[in-house]
């Protein structure tokens, strides 16, 4: 990765800072994403880098921020879409569907889903038969059913399909198009009333090295598992109809 660029979302914290670490230190120029310009700024003037604000759930900022990205350094060559959140914030209850505010809804499916959509949208017209890659971060709750969550568990759901099926409809492209499906990885986003349960959680760090390891040498359409820190990661293979 050395003297590539490499664009990060949601880079300002968690998992995008230290994905944005841990490819700074392998020698790539990074691009950070975030709506948090104080973290963002700083990480970006500790990493050598720059920060560019954008809501990812707005399609014209993320043009915009594509627009200034080529501007200010050119065409990435490695992206991890990781901007993410819960149907509630850190500290509040979860509750029923049924129950789930409207704006709730909007703001999980407008960061989770519409923010890595409209980032492909905006990115692939330029990366398109690149030696590169891009990584989105669904979750392990994108393979199983999080009854605390319905609507996370949806998002991340959606994910690994669009992930696998704008893959497979470019099978000769060399850019390659993965997701990282992690368990609970320990960051800002998880609710109180998880950890108070006991929820396991692996360092971020860990789960930081398996998405520049798919950025690196993951291959288009896999769907990667990592548990926690302990076990290794698994290949999640698409079911075979037929």
């Amino acid at each position: 990765m050395k003297d590539r660029i490499a664009l990060v979302t949601g880079a300002a914290s968690g998992i995008g800072a230290e994905v944005s670490k841990q490819l700074a230190a392998g020698g790539a120029h990074l691009v950070l994403l975030d709506v948090d310009a104080g973290r963002g700024e700083a990480l970006a003037a500790e990493l050598g880098g720059h920060f560019i604000a954008c809501d990812v759930a707005d399609r014209a900022a993320w043009f915009d921020a594509v627009a200034a990205c080529l501007e200010k350094v050119g065409v990435p060559a490695y992206v991890h879409l990781n901007a993410g959140v819960m149907s509630v914030g850190p500290h509040e209850n979860f509750v029923p569907l049924e129950a789930l505010p409207e704006s709730n809804y909007r703001r999980i499916v407008g960061v989770n889903l519409s923010g890595v959509v409209f980032g492909l949208q905006a990115l692939l017209p330029h990366m398109r038969g690149g030696n590169g890659a891009i990584c989105v971060t669904a979750s392990l709750g994108g393979l199983v059913g999080l009854p605390f969550d319905p609507m996370y568990s949806a998002t991340k759901h959606a994910l690994v399909g669009l992930v696998r099926s704008v893959a497979a409809a470019a099978p000769d492209d060399p850019l390659r198009l993965n997701a990282i499906c992690p368990g609970g990885v320990d960051t800002a986003i998880i609710p109180d009333a998880l950890r108070a349960g006991d929820l396991a959680v692996m360092p971020v760090d860990v789960l930081a090295a398996e998405v520049v390891d798919l950025l690196e040498r993951g291959r288009s359409g896999e769907i990667r598992l990592r548990l926690n820190a302990q076990s290794a990661a698994m290949d999640v293979p698409e079911p075979q109809i037929g």
